[in-house]
């Protein structure tokens, strides 16, 4: 029995599903993830825009025709609000130029390899697929595009290619837009990370779709916008088969607000495009074969089956791309640029797996972009912890160690000290809380640390105090490199939130030793809970004021007379 006879309700050449394919194989718990073209960080930018979609209500639909965003995609993109329509995602907006262009059996063409979402929505709109084979060095077959464009309803294009990078010449797309009766739609969703703008020949050929998306240079994947540059006549009928409010009420206005920012979008796009060469030249020099490095990602052939290099990276909690569905690819993997620090770890595996010196770790100072970030993987026979934080931050937290009250306190620290921290702790709590508690303090310490770089034009010393309730706190600190702590919390009790009493001084001067602070911090109060938490942002409040910036940094920058730290 044929599989279309098994679903006799839908199109006989839909019964055999073939969605788009996710990686597959990812190892549960934290892993780092280089396989989804995406930024690694959110922007500087966002907490401030998040406040303001969080205001909007919850239960109303967007307006009907996103005027205001199309208002402010016209101000950025130089195209009037008429030629432009807003989508779920570039998705959504190939999907709708396939639903426009193609009926039942009607020719779409692509050259292979490319992205895999133009296959499927060709075939869930009905039309045929033409994919053209590369030439040896997997450069797209341009030419062959052209031979094949009178006869199709729909060109597809990637520039810069996913994944190989390739850009398409302007010409060439103006050749295709005079060959071919229907569309010709070029995703340009690499844009702001480095590539040639075509949107300008969307005013010379009627026929020309260019969709772009806010996922990647703008950092929003989360959110899901796209959008589409064509001719009035094209965009009005994309707009008309458009569901209504794909593009929900938060997505339209966290777009809208991100567009003025467009000046810190371009300083990002630059660093992580300076990142991803730095990745394609340190690949290079472990003796991969770099295929292609544009966009966000950098495609690299391995000596590995494609099975056999996800696996190996995988062990080592570093995922990548493979590419199952294209056998021209075989043996290939696609690495999106992360943070220096997790790009150090890949390339520093690579180098294992290859048997060859690892490349030099990143030099610091590292672009704004990146911020002070240190990262944190620390495995005992007692507790397995994985940190990452950021000096530069907003308070933001995904904090789990399987302890309450310690993820209480560690989040705590997190938003009052103004700091990006993720802390996921697997530790033998079977036992007790010990080793998980002090572990978590030594591995935050060392992130600390890392994030701390040189630790130039910092201020170095900070005192703060925070009362709760009838409990107040008092800290001072010193981030100059030595790691000695003084604490003097008074808890009346065996335990505070269901963890010994003692552990509490023990996690913060192991976090002091390792992250070398020197912390001096009292607490006194009449609840234990109030004692321990006052402290926690006493600590909070004074290390944010010491990591920042010296407004009047001393010649060299090391806040040190002995000249470092």
């Amino acid at each position: 029995m044929t599989e279309s006879a098994t679903l006799p309700h839908v199109r006989p050449e839909l019964a055999r599903p073939a969605p788009y394919r996710w990686q597959e194989g990812v190892p549960d718990g934290p892993v780092s993830r280089f396989d989804m073209n995406t930024l690694p960080l959110s922007p500087a930018w966002w907490p401030e825009v998040a406040a303001e979609v969080a205001r909007l209500p919850s239960a109303s639909y967007p307006e009907a025709t996103y005027a205001a965003l199309r208002a402010a995609l016209a101000d950025v993109t130089g195209c009037p609000p008429a030629q432009i329509v807003p989508g779920a995602g570039a998705d959504e907006v190939l999907q709708l130029c396939a639903t426009l262009a193609l009926g039942r059996g009607d020719a779409a063409v692509l050259a292979r390899p490319t992205y895999q979402l133009y296959a499927v929505a060709t075939r869930a709109a009905g039309g045929t697929l033409v994919a053209l084979e590369p030439r040896p060095d997997l450069r797209l077959d341009l030419d062959g595009l052209l031979e094949r464009a009178p006869d199709a309803r729909i060109v597809w294009l990637c520039s810069p290619n996913n994944p190989t990078g390739e850009e398409v010449p302007r010409a060439t797309v103006a050749a295709l837009c005079a060959a071919c009766p229907g569309l010709v739609v070029v995703d340009q969703a690499y844009l702001e990370l480095g590539g040639t703008d075509l949107s300008d020949l969307v005013a010379e050929h009627e026929n020309l779709v260019v969709a772009r998306t806010f996922s990647k240079g703008w950092g929003l994947a989360a959110q899901r916008v796209g959008y589409a540059l064509a001719a009035p006549a094209v965009a009005g009928a994309l707009d008309a088969l458009r569901p209504p409010g794909s593009v929900s009420l938060a997505s339209a206005e966290a777009a809208r607000l991100a567009l003025a920012h467009v000046g810190t979008m371009r300083d990002d796009c630059a660093a992580y495009a300076a990142e991803r060469d730095r990745m394609g030249r340190g690949l290079t020099s472990l003796g991969l074969e770099v295929l292609g490095a544009a966009g966000s990602f950098v495609t690299v052939r391995t000596p590995w089956s494609s099975a056999e290099a996800f696996a190996a990276l995988a062990a080592e909690r570093l995922v990548v791309r493979t590419f199952g569905h294209e056998p021209l690819l075989e043996g290939v993997i696609r690495i999106s640029v992360a943070t220096p620090e997790e790009d150090d770890r890949l390339l520093e595996a690579m180098a294992r797996l290859l048997g060859r010196p690892a490349p030099a770790r990143v030099a610091r100072p590292l672009a704004p972009t990146f911020g002070r970030r240190g990262t944190v993987r620390r495995r005992t026979r007692e507790t397995r912890l994985d940190v990452e934080v950021g000096l530069d931050g907003s308070g933001r937290t995904d904090v789990r160690t399987g302890v309450g009250f310690l993820d209480h306190m560690l989040g705590a620290l997190a938003f009052h000290g103004r700091l990006d921290l993720t802390l996921r702790a697997d530790g033998d709590l079977h036992v007790d809380e010990h080793h998980t508690v002090e572990d978590c303090g030594l591995a935050l310490g060392q992130a600390l640390d890392r994030a701390l770089g040189e630790r130039t034009a910092i201020r170095r010393f900070a005192d703060a105090s925070a009362p709760l309730d009838e409990a107040l706190a008092r800290c001072t600190v010193d981030l100059g490199g030595r790691g000695v702590s003084r604490l003097d919390l008074r808890l009346s009790g065996p335990a505070v939130g269901g963890v010994a009493a003692s552990l509490w001084p023990h996690l913060l001067d192991s976090l002091a030793r390792a992250g070398r602070v020197n912390l001096h911090l009292e607490s006194r109060g009449d609840d234990d809970h109030h004692v321990v938490e006052a402290a926690f942002k006493a600590f909070a409040r004074a290390l944010r004021a010491a990591v920042e910036a010296d407004p009047r940094p001393p010649v060299g920058g090391v806040p040190s007379t002995k000249g470092l730290v």
